[in-house]
């Protein structure tokens, strides 16, 4: 079974992370600690040694799908030690028969949703189709692989809330500390707008609108890109990551 820390998948919500204050440095009473810079990260060398590479989502409007599928292939091939392509076409199949839905594309907790209960097959089994197809039902070897996925890796696979989904927009604080913290752990983010992208990198830039960059994995362009801070401070509308479980 799929494990979860989402109040959408009717579990506890994350302890967001917070900055804490260590006080003044020795030798220097009374004069304020200078803020320290968040270090730069990129995880693009390790999609790239896991053979991960952006995929390109054509003109289907499927980013939610693509970029949920992206962060559980990562998590999966970091339990593994290898990576695996997983199958986008029965991520959105998969969405829709948890939830009784017909859509192409759908929000993270949809995926999610139809990630716990049917797992994910491998791409070969049902690949990427170029148009919907309402009525698709996978064939029995792609139902049967998504299952041993599951029955595998499900247990392990932890998925945790950075900015849950409550109809508002923008990270507070936390939350934006939060996202910095998990990339700096490792980590990618899927982080949901207007457009879904998989946050996979971050670098200081005072030049940059809020600071900083964010590296992004775009499935609408089919390649890396990057996005401002201060977009993910404040257009943000959920965000989560999937991590995995130390082995009992």
């Amino acid at each position: 079974m799929l494990r979860a820390s989402a109040p959408a998948l009717g579990l506890s919500l994350l302890a967001l992370l917070s900055p804490c204050d260590d006080g003044d440095a020795p030798g220097e009473v009374g004069v304020p600690a200078a803020p320290v810079a968040p270090a730069a990260v990129d995880l693009r060398p390790r999609f790239a040694a896991f053979g991960l590479e952006p995929r390109a989502q054509g003109r289907r409007p499927t980013c939610s799908i693509f970029t949920t599928v992206a962060a559980i292939e990562f998590a999966v091939a970091r339990a593994r030690g290898r990576g695996e392509r997983l199958s986008v076409e029965y991520g959105n199949w998969s969405a829709n028969a948890a939830t009784g839905r017909r859509d192409d594309g759908d929000f993270f907790h949809f995926a999610l949703r139809g990630f716990e209960e049917f797992g994910l097959c491998r791409d070969a089994l049902l690949p990427y189709a170029a148009e919907f197809d309402a009525g698709l039902v996978p064939p029995p070897l792609a139902l049967v692989d998504g299952g041993r996925l599951l029955g595998e890796l499900g247990a392990r696979l932890d998925v945790r809330w950075l900015r849950p989904h409550d109809g508002g927009r923008g990270l507070s604080e936390a939350q934006f500390d939060a996202v910095l913290a998990t990339l700096r752990d490792g980590w990618p983010v899927a982080a949901g707008s207007a457009h879904s992208r998989l946050l996979v990198g971050h670098r200081p830039d005072a030049d940059a609108p809020g600071g900083g960059v964010f590296l992004t994995l775009d499935s609408a362009l089919g390649r890396y890109d990057e996005v401002s801070a201060a977009f993910v401070r404040e257009e943000v509308c959920d965000a989560f990551v999937v991590e995995v479980a130390e082995a009992e």
